[in-house]
This record gives structure tokens, sequence and C-alpha cells, in this order.
């Protein structure tokens, strides 16, 4: 099973990554404008900022049936971008609508830049320069959903230190995004301790191979690493305002 998370039992938008950062609040896009799927036209793209103290941006906003919609984001080479579309019934009662998909463009290169998790409501990915980037947002039906952009906080373990432990609170029910690097072979745990319901995910960013599936709602993974890459360590609340801590150890 490659691609790792799925969205549609999140009730919430990212929340900020790093250790006591500001409350990330979504904002609320402008009135719907049809986006073009050119990389290049960026014409009408609501840019998605990120509010001092956080590492994610949050946009509430809406689709009509066969509609896309456009947002910028500017980031530098080689960090790691993740989007998530978290989609809502319009109206109250109703059932949730299919989930969104979420595609990514670069505009200095006017290309689509593909992941590893395949197309949905999730991208993510290591940018290839400094810049601009497109998000497109579509879905099948009328849709309400929040856009959540992160690009996580990265954890190093290993040296003279292996252990890395972050305390953090999720103002929401979605997951807390953290990057470590590791090598083939090493020896890799994480562990998530709550005073609130909380659970681990944890899976290669560049292959999507799930190490601690998101299904088996684990508080701890350990063993060794299968391949040479980045590794992402998700802490999944159960509700707004979970307090948590995590620990990771790399050898």
């Amino acid at each position: 099973m490659r691609s790792p998370i799925h969205l549609a039992a999140f009730a919430a938008a990212l929340t900020a990554a790093g250790c006591g950062g500001a409350k990330s609040t979504p904002e609320s896009a402008p009135a719907a404008i049809r986006a073009s799927t050119s990389p290049s036209d960026t014409v009408g793209l609501f840019r998605v900022r990120f509010a001092r103290g956080t590492t994610s941006g949050l946009v509430n906003d809406s689709l009509r049936a066969g509609d896309t919609r456009g947002y910028l984001i500017g980031a530098e080479r080689a960090q790691v971008m993740m989007v998530h579309a978290i989609t809502w019934p319009v109206l109250q009662g109703e059932a949730p609508q299919p989930a969104a998909t979420v595609r990514v463009y670069s505009v200095a290169e006017g290309r689509e830049l593909t992941a590893p998790v395949g197309t949905g409501p999730l991208w993510s990915g290591r940018l290839p320069s400094s810049g601009d980037y497109a998000v497109r947002v579509s879905a099948t039906g009328p849709t309400a959903y929040t856009l959540a952009v992160q690009i996580p906080r990265r954890l190093t373990p290993g040296g003279g230190d292996p252990t890395a432990a972050i305390t953090g609170t999720a103002p929401s029910r979605a997951p807390v995004d953290y990057v470590i690097a590791g090598e083939a072979g090493q020896a890799f745990a994480a562990s998530v301790r709550e005073p609130d319901p909380v659970t681990l995910h944890v899976y290669g960013l560049d292959d999507g191979v799930q190490l601690a599936p998101l299904p088996e709602r684990r508080q701890l993974w350990g063993g060794k690493l299968p391949a040479t890459q980045d590794y992402v360590a998700s802490v999944v609340p159960a509700d707004e305002g979970a307090r948590y801590e995590l620990t990771v150890t790399l050898r």
C-alpha cells in the first residue's frame, strides 16, 4: 500500500509543526475563480502565507462540481512540502463528498511535480527549486474544504545525542508532521506519549512505504530502516488541542 495517509477521517486542517508556535488560523479565500491548469498561469491565484511562528498555511474554500481552484505558495529549494485538501459536506447533514484531488506545479520550470503517494487529496515531496509553486484543487462534486500547506520541521537525532524529543499541542485533528533523514540499516524508533489521545504514523517520503500504517493507530514503532531517504513521523491527534510528546531515536 503506497499511499501513506487517508484524510477523510480528519476533521480540520494541518497545524503548526513547531514546538510552541503560534496557532495557524485558516484564511478564507476570495470569491471563486476558475483556475487555469497551465503551471505558468498564476493570474488570480490566491497566495497562501504562513503566520509568524508557524510552519503551515491554512485556507477555507469551496468548489462547484467540475471546478478547479488555484493557489500560490513560495518556498525554497530542497524543502519538503505537504499539501492536504480536506473536504466537508456543503450542507449540514449531507454525506461527505468524494475526496478532492491536489496537483502541484513548479511555476519556474513550467511542469507538474509528481509524488510517490500518487494523485489524491495529499501531495508531498521535495521541492526542486526556490520560487513559486501553483497548487490546483479539484473535486467531482460541490465541496467545501480546508487547504493545508505545511513545510514540516526537520528533526536531527544522531551523533552525540541519538534522541530528539518534541512536546507540542495540536489545535486541530489533522496530523502534525516531522521529517527525519535516515540511512538503510539504521535503527530507528518513534513513539508518542499523550496526556490526550494521539497516535503515530511513520512512512518513507520518497517511496511512500509505510512503517507504522495509519489504520494501525500505533503509539510506538521501532526497527531497521529499509532505505536511505527522508522519513515522515506524523502525530495524529483525536481532538483539537491534544497535547503530545514525540520521541525519535536514530542510531
